[in-house]
């Protein structure tokens, strides 16, 4: 993985390009790293990335008895729903676009015995199967993106939450998702949502440099490296449309354009050097 980091990033775009075409399942390119969906399947990460998001929550809001959880994207793993559970969680909603999690296990009951070993109330997991294990513990694992939103009541979730995702959700949908969100979010919900505005190739800016086009063609949004390209303040914008209030918890930012303007499509040359300086967010919702 080393090497491959420091591939240059159009060398990266038309690997991806052509690993996509070749009829192997995900599960191969996942144990060699070229394609992967977080790293969550590690018992650590997953503990501190949903504590990470809930201490933010917490912070700003006392959190209800019983509460149910939401994370979109959960990625290679179910482990931050068994997580969400040991924080008190009655039920944990985890929603992605397809079924990436791994089927082991054993990662849970090792997740699950380091929150025991820190004196917190984790599920016991005696299934054989990760989906007996997610019957037992309340765990819901729905695959069909947005859609699977449907399956959840109005106004049922208090704490919903995402680790760099909602950059990856197709830019037809993020509205639609948003407003889901909203259906979903009990009257006094709070979502913790860190969000990161890189390339996903080099860690700069040249997804900026193709058209819509190009961009949302079928060949590159399923390759692996597809981001919608909305800009902090649009973002932000189609959260507020939806009846969320936003706040701003935390920023990083690029000290110069990381891609020159004349570089990047012409859709985006008119926007405010504002629009590209943020790198990463992390935003608190809540509805209103």
């Amino acid at each position: 993985m080393g090497v491959i980091s420091r591939l240059p990033w159009w060398v990266k775009l038309g690997a991806k390009l052509g690993l996509a075409r070749l009829p192997v399942p995900y599960g191969f390119w996942k144990r060699i790293g070229i394609f992967r969906h977080g790293e969550m399947m590690v018992p650590e990460r997953a503990i501190a990335a949903f504590e990470s998001h809930f201490k933010d929550a917490q912070l700003r809001h006392e959190m209800p008895a019983q509460f149910q959880s939401l994370e979109l994207g959960p990625g290679d793993s179910v482990l931050s729903g068994f997580v969400a559970r040991a924080f008190g969680a009655r039920r944990a909603w985890l929603v992605d676009a397809g079924a990436f999690a791994e089927t082991d296990v054993q990662n849970c009951r090792e997740a699950m015995a380091i929150l025991t070993s820190r004196g917190m109330p984790a599920p016991s997991i005696t299934g054989a199967t990760i989906r007996e294990a997610m019957d037992q513990a309340n765990v819901v694992y729905l695959t069909e993106g947005t859609r699977s939103l449907a399956a959840i009541p109005d106004g049922s979730v208090d704490f919903f939450w995402s680790q760099v995702v909602l950059e990856h959700v197709p830019r037809a949908d993020f509205s639609a998702l948003m407003q889901e969100l909203r259906r979903v979010a009990a009257p006094d919900a709070i979502g913790v949502h860190s969000i990161d505005f890189r390339d996903h190739l080099g860690g700069g800016l040249n997804n900026l440099r193709f058209s819509d086009a190009i961009w949302e063609s079928k060949a590159f949004s399923g390759s692996g490296f597809y981001t919608n390209r909305l800009r902090p303040r649009e973002m932000i914008d189609q959260m507020k449309a939806a009846g969320f209030a936003v706040e701003v918890v935390s920023e990083q930012r690029w000290p110069a354009l990381p891609l020159p303007r004349a570089k990047m499509a012409p859709q985006f040359r008119a926007f405010a050097e504002e629009d590209f300086l943020v790198c990463d967010l992390r935003v608190v919702i809540r509805p209103l």
